[in-house]
């Protein structure tokens, strides 16, 4: 061919590309966040990720017995699992409010929860399951809104606000509006802020003076779960939380201020657990112990069981546990338990005191209910992307655009075969293909398709059958023979 490079002999030329096989990742590995004091320091440096195996005994050794990681790994490995586990160590502070903001951390510098988004580059692992135990419960106070009670004069634009608050971990932020008068009339909260003691003080900057404000505070989503949500989005992963452990109504309270777009990608259970185990001071007792890590591996559980990340974690029994924190009611065949409850509101439990109830989200888009299609969904996101990677850069051709079509088609008929997907199709859109757009390289396919929910409400018809007396009539005239009626 005279478009060939002009050579004399004889060479290899590949003729053409094939569809790529789709590989998935690995969505079990669990991201676990806690201090633990005691633990050494080379092996666990503060705010670095590092992966363990469950059956690393020295290495978990090394955690100590004290804080929160150690219990946290004990419980994973009661419900027979071999995990893989991201651990992240946090310093311990000295008040719960200063805990919750070490637990945090702060995004800039990748500290805290922030931190395992740096898992990938530094362990060659990213966590699809993400758990902060006994962080994401607490209901805490914050700024929901300002009533201004003098709004001054000579503010030409809208000046500073500053709060200030005695022993808040987050300070509250806000936005002053003015009026043509030079006058402030409200204040838009933008950080409620939390952990504060009395009632935060305002103050406005200049130009202009004589403004004044009072900051009305209230219960706000908890910090640690919404931070968590933030992660899981990036990473794709779930972030498995705990409730408050207080009531099924604080429970739904608690999950209502958690419920967003990024809720999809929480599944929050609640009571605690009661688990047999050593407490920090090596004696043997039965604990209150947060829920959220046991049931993290009840997820790992189960994608290993069944092969990948497609399934709910609902209907298994715990093995590690001997019970709830509080009983919770349960009666098949009826509505009126708390069971129901608090799977209405969002919020997974556990019944009998041992069996995992509820495959919810906190979604405040019921099509990303069930966590099972969420993280169906994940796999489909993080596993197309590397597939179709070997076309980037390749000429914009028919053919290569037929095989990239080709290799989400093989992908997507294997989860429809595995049961996880309902069904798709796939199509190119003129429309959204223009000559200019292609012209710069770009390709655009769509791909509707639906994952496959859980079977949530079983619902079976009850009626009366009039024509059974046909048959009993039937069989009654078959046992009697040859009786007839007596003359």
């Amino acid at each position: 061919m005279a478009a060939l490079t002009k050579n004399h002999g004889v060479r290899f030329i590949d003729a053409g590309e094939d569809a790529r096989t789709v590989v998935v990742p690995d969505f079990s590995t669990i991201g676990l966040i806690g201090h633990a004091e005691d633990a050494d320091e080379t092996l666990f440096p503060l705010n670095k990720n590092v992966q363990i195996f469950g059956d690393e005994v020295e290495k978990i050794e090394k955690l100590g017995l004290i804080g929160d990681l150690p219990p946290a790994i004990d419980a994973l490995l009661a419900e027979g699992i071999n995990p893989s586990v991201i651990i992240r160590r946090v310093a311990k502070e000295t008040t719960a409010n200063a805990q919750l903001g070490a637990i945090i951390g702060d995004p800039s510098t990748r500290t805290g929860i922030w931190g395992f988004l740096d898992a990938k580059s530094e362990t060659g692992v990213k966590p699809g399951l993400l758990v902060a135990p006994g962080y994401t419960g607490a209901i805490l106070t914050g700024v929901m809104s300002v009533n201004v009670t003098a709004g001054g004069t000579g503010y030409v634009t809208p000046p500073a606000v500053t709060f200030a608050w005695t022993g808040a971990t987050v300070l509250p932020k806000g936005t002053a509006v003015v009026n043509d008068a030079g006058a402030v009339t409200g204040v838009t909260i933008t950080d409620a802020g939390f952990g504060g003691t009395g009632s935060p003080t305002i103050s406005f900057g200049g130009p202009g003076t004589g403004a004044t404000a009072t900051a009305v505070t209230g219960s706000i989503a908890n910090p640690v779960a919404k931070t968590l949500s933030a992660i899981a989005k990036r990473l794709l992963a779930i972030a498995v939380i705990d409730g408050p452990n207080l009531g099924r109504t604080e429970a739904a309270l608690w999950a209502e201020k958690l419920k967003s777009d990024d809720g999809r990608y929480l599944y929050a259970v609640d009571p605690a657990v009661r688990r047999f185990e050593a407490g920090e001071d090596g004696v043997e007792s039965i604990l209150t112990r947060p829920s959220a890590i046991s049931t993290a591996a009840l997820f790992a559980k189960r994608d290993r069981a069944r092969g990948g990340p497609y399934w709910s974690p609902e209907n298994q029994s715990f093995s590690g546990i001997v019970g709830t924190a509080r009983a919770v009611s349960y009666y098949d065949g009826e509505v009126d338990h708390d069971a129901n409850f608090l799977v209405s509101a969002g919020v997974n439990t556990i019944i009998e005191g041992k069996e995992l109830f509820g495959s919810e989200t906190l979604s405040n888009d019921t099509n990303w209910r069930f966590v099972n299609k969420v993280r169906t969904e994940n796999a489909i996101r993080a596993s197309l992307p590397a597939a179709v990677r070997k076309w980037r850069g390749e000429n914009f051709t028919a053919h290569n655009a037929l095989m990239i079509v080709k290799t989400i088609e093989f992908f997507l008929d294997e989860l429809v075969s595995l049961g996880v997907v309902v069904g798709y199709t796939r199509y190119f859109d003129r429309g959204l293909n223009p000559n200019a757009n292609m012209r710069q390289g770009i390709l655009r396919i769509e791909l509707p398709h639906e994952n496959t929910p859980i079977i949530s409400d079983l619902q079976i018809g009850m009626r009366p059958y009039i024509a059974a007396f046909d048959i009993l009539a039937e069989e009654i005239q078959q046992a009697l023979g040859t009786l007839s009626i007596a003359a």
